[in-house]
Parts: structure tokens; C-alpha cells; sequence
């Protein structure tokens, strides 16, 4: 087994105001350049664990360990952690690369080095003569992969994506799982993937967590989960009758 390079210890976070997106006592461990999914409806608490692993939300309780060093209480630009939304956010007054030379220059890469990184993940992500394109020209799915191309530029140690194919269509979905996929094994990425969507999750992922109202109810690999669901609520989310 490999030793955890992420490790999420015990953590939890309470809201004064709801319950909604709360988290109890969670604990699971990475290896490094495995791929977890965290699986669960709207509220489970799946969008705050990948913000307390990133930095933007406080814990109550627990640590995070990333590489051996807690960094629980390390500033987000601090961590060495990409994050994508499901919105992509790019620039609109910049093209393709100054998208993703953004990231670069954020992360203080030298200049002189920049521009070989930029094509480099261009043609990571397929779009190697994308790179004077107008974003707004772009498809959704080519927008995600811009997106994704800015992420991993600054070559982070982990890789978090929240819910980034919730804005596609399915066709545009599938392609991109696929080739998500493929980038993930090429680059050796650690990644923590989170989605509401099973089929995502089970192409995805080496390991499949299942949140149910803030708790981790199952943590398995994707056939012993659909096999042995834990309980009913793991058995309806995979669409078990």
C-alpha cells in the first residue's frame, strides 16, 4: 500500500447557520498519484472538504497534512494547490496562453521559462493552436480545458477539481472525462475529484469517498463500491434499485 501523501485527519467544520455542507469527523489518506473522488448529493459536504483541503475554509477540528507538513493553518497561495471550479473563470480580455501564462506568472515562474511551459500545456490539453485564440470563441468543453491547462502550469503538488464538467453537456462531458483521464496518468497527478456524477467518478477514480450529510459513510475502490454498497442512501446515489 502507499504511504498517504494527503492526508485529512479527523476533520470536521460546523456552520453556525445550517447544517448544509458541514463536516464530521473525516478522516482518509492520498497516496501520491492516486486519484480520489468524493461522491454525494447537494449538501453533503463535498465542496467543503476540497475547500478546507485547499485553504479557503477554516476546520473546527483536525488536521491536514500534505507531504508530511500540516498545513492546516498555511495560507491557500502557500499550499501548492491547483483548484478548479466547475466555472472556469477565464480571463475574457486575454487569449489562450496569457490564460494560462497568468497562473505562471502568479506562481513567479521566470519569463524565460514561461513561454516553453505555455505550449507545453497547450499541448497537454489539445490545443496547441489554440494559443492566439479569443476565449469567447471557444467551446464550453474547450474553455474547461484552457481552464484545466492554467491549473496545472505552476505544476501543483495536488490537484483539486470541483464539479468542473457540471456545466457540459453530456457529450462534452464524456470526451472530457476521457481525456482528463488521460492527462491525470500522464502527468502522475494526485488528485481529489469531487462530483455529484457516478459514471465520473467510477472512470476516474482509484478510490471512491461517499459523503452523506458531512460524514464519510464509504471509502472503497469503484467495483467493491458498486458490489458492497455500505448502506441504502451509497446504494441510490450509484443508482442501485
Amino acid at each position: 500500500m502507499k504511504s498517504a501523501f494527503l492526508s485529512i485527519d479527523h476533520v470536521s467544520v460546523r456552520h453556525s447557520n445550517s447544517s448544509a455542507g458541514a463536516l464530521c469527523d473525516i478522516s482518509f489518506d492520498v497516496g501520491a498519484g492516486d486519484v480520489i473522488a468524493v461522491l454525494g448529493s447537494s449538501g453533503s459536504g463535498k465542496t467543503t472538504l476540497l475547500r478546507v483541503i485547499s485553504g479557503l475554509q477554516t476546520v473546527s477540528v483536525g488536521n491536514v497534512v500534505l507531504g508530511g507538513v500540516d498545513i492546516t493553518e498555511t495560507p491557500p497561495h502557500l499550499r501548492g494547490i491547483g483548484l478548479m471550479f466547475q466555472e472556469h473563470a477565464l480571463f475574457p480580455h486575454l487569449n489562450v496562453a496569457d490564460n494560462v501564462r497568468f497562473g505562471l506568472r502568479m506562481a513567479k515562474m521566470p519569463k524565460s521559462d514561461r513561454e516553453e511551459r505555455v505550449a507545453e500545456m497547450l499541448e497537454i490539453v489539445g490545443l496547441a493552436e489554440f494559443g492566439s485564440r479569443d476565449v469567447a470563441s471557444l467551446s464550453g468543453g474547450e474553455r474547461q480545458r484552457v481552464a484545466l491547462a492554467r491549473t496545472i502550469a505552476p505544476a501543483p503538488q495536488l490537484l483539486l477539481l470541483d464539479e468542473p464538467m457540471g456545466s457540459l453537456d453530456r457529450v462534452s462531458r464524456d470526451r472530457l472525462v476521457s481525456q482528463l483521464a488521460e492527462i491525470i496518468d500522464r502527468l502522475g497527478l494526485t488528485v481529489v475529484y469531487v462530483t455529484h456524477d457516478r459514471s465520473e467518478a467510477f472512470e476516474l477514480a482509484d478510490r471512491i469517498a461517499v459523503l452523506d450529510q458531512g460524514r464519510l459513510v464509504q471509502l472503497a475502490a469503484p467495483e467493491i463500491l458498486d458490489a458492497r454498497p455500505a448502506n441504502a442512501h451509497v446504494a441510490q446515489l450509484l443508482g442501485h434499485r
